[in-house]
């Protein structure tokens, strides 16, 4: 018997091709001739491609078509056969061409998406968004189970321990898959994904993972290379131009904007000092992060001629600095992000300016699992809230702060953070002009049942050629032409 259990999904658009993804639920062995097609119709009825791949059990019979020769800034929609088995019909869009005189793009923001906190609403919501592509910063899934063990889960992990072995992390990606609002997402636009470190293990750095126990925990390399052989099974990633294995990479959305993602996780980071105080009193602020191959990468990007109007900087690990003394037990700084890395911070913002980025950067953001827009040095950073995962909740207040929000007293000690909402779960939508930029949170009701209901929790705006944030008066209106 052979099924389309999990769903289908595009990826990686490019002006002329895009990326399909689908998995076949079958208990075979033996690989699987698996049919596929793309049309510019929903019903099929222009088919402009088609032809065969295989689902095999050595990549857990999922399925991967690098589709080319379509048209840019086109509508398509795909699908797969096996069998008697049809699969769910997808919808993709190809990039603009980088002559194609694109006035608008929407781009949605999504991260850290744990499967026991709650209900995935905000999928579901971005889902039913007017979009060209949603980027999402990692912690697709989580690989612990701290949540399914206590009274607040929602909804159990499968497995219900802790990952460590290929199978362990096939299943547990198989399952996040069976989410309806997970799958309508994936089927409704195209994705740019990256991984964090959650998708491997809790605080995962090149060499080993805050969470990973050798003694108890078995073979660091082996258990990394369980979790990034999943990944890339079940998400799916153009790696060929950034490298087998990895995630960093380049996508031109025509002459308005390029995303460029970057590997804040696996490929140089060092490990991170125990605490902030480490950082800064201890020297330990020349620790690496992206690491030398990814530099070279990312200078030769954003020095490329052909320059768009914006860079979307897809960065998994908050960027602007954030002092918090008085929050989490007084260290002040969170040593996992950028600020942990405070020499690479600044290497950035040189590597930008040099290559010509003094203004229109937009640094998409998560990991903190709460909304932030902040204004950097070279253009602004926006943070997107977690789909489920629990919100920060500090327990540690300095008593002249007893009394206000934690969010009131980040803000008091950090002036270039303009908003911080610390509380609520959703996304975010960046809608691209070639005059202004513009990010939009959107916040979700509850998480503790399936439920559309949400509201807009406010907006940031950039000028191009201009640095410094601007609050919107209302979100962007949801109106792109369609070819």
């Amino acid at each position: 018997m052979i099924a389309f259990r999990h769903g289908v999904a595009s990826a990686d658009p490019l002006p002329d091709g895009v990326l399909l993804w689908t998995r076949c639920s079958t208990d075979a062995q033996e690989p699987l001739a698996v049919g596929w097609w793309v049309s510019a119709s929903p019903e099929r009825s222009k088919v402009v491609a088609r032809g065969i791949t295989e689902a095999s059990a050595d990549r857990d019979h999922t399925v991967h078509v690098d589709v080319g020769g379509l048209e840019p800034a086109t509508t398509y929609w795909y699908g797969f056969t096996a069998g008697d088995a049809r699969s769910a019909v997808g919808r993709a869009r190809t990039t603009p061409a980088a002559d194609d005189p694109v006035q608008h793009l929407r781009v949605g923001l999504t991260s850290c998406a744990s499967w026991p906190c709650g209900y995935f609403n905000a999928y579901a919501n971005l889902a039913r968004r007017d979009l060209d592509l949603v980027v999402h910063v990692g912690d697709y899934l989580y690989e612990n189970d701290g949540v399914s063990l206590t009274t607040k889960a929602v909804r159990a992990h499968r497995p219900s321990r802790a990952l460590h072995t290929l199978d362990d992390y096939r299943r547990r990606h198989a399952q996040y898959r069976t989410d309806p609002d997970l799958q309508a997402l994936h089927a409704r636009h195209a994705m740019v994904a990256a991984w964090d470190d959650h998708d491997i293990v809790g605080g995962a750095w090149r060499d080993g993972a805050t969470a990973h126990r050798p003694g108890l925990d078995g073979d660091w390399a082996e258990r990394r290379a369980a979790a990034v052989q999943a990944y890339l099974e079940w998400v799916p990633v153009r790696t060929g131009g950034a490298g087998s294995g990895s995630v960093h990479r380049r996508l031109g959305l025509g002459p308005l904007a390029d995303v460029v993602m970057l590997d804040t996780r696996l490929i140089g980071r060092d490990r991170p000092a125990a605490d902030g105080r480490a950082v800064l009193h201890l020297g330990y602020g020349e620790r690496a992060l992206l690491g030398e191959d990814q530099w070279r990468w990312l200078e030769g990007q954003l020095a490329a001629a052909a320059k768009p109007k914006w860079v979307l900087l897809g960065n998994q690990v908050v960027l602007a600095p954030v002092r918090a003394l008085g929050l989490g037990g007084g260290r002040g700084i969170n040593p996992s992000q950028w600020d942990g890395y405070p020499a690479e911070r600044e290497r950035l913002y040189r590597l930008l300016r040099s290559t010509g980025w003094s203004t229109d950067v937009a640094v998409l953001s998560g990991d903190l699992h709460s909304s932030w827009a902040s204004d950097l040095p070279v253009g602004a950073e926006f943070v997107t809230p977690s789909v489920t995962t629990d919100a920060f909740a500090p327990t540690v207040l300095p008593v002249e702060a007893a009394a206000r929000p934690a969010a009131w007293w980040i803000r008091t000690q950090n002036p270039h953070v303009r908003m911080v909402d610390l509380r609520h779960h959703g996304y975010v939508v960046v809608d691209v002009t070639p005059d202004r930029l513009q990010a939009d949170w959107w916040h979700v009701d509850t998480i503790a049942r399936r439920d559309q209901s949400e509201r807009w929790a406010g907006g940031w705006r950039l000028t191009h050629g201009r640095l410094g944030l601007e609050p919107a008066a209302s979100p962007v209106a949801e109106a792109i032409r369609r070819r």
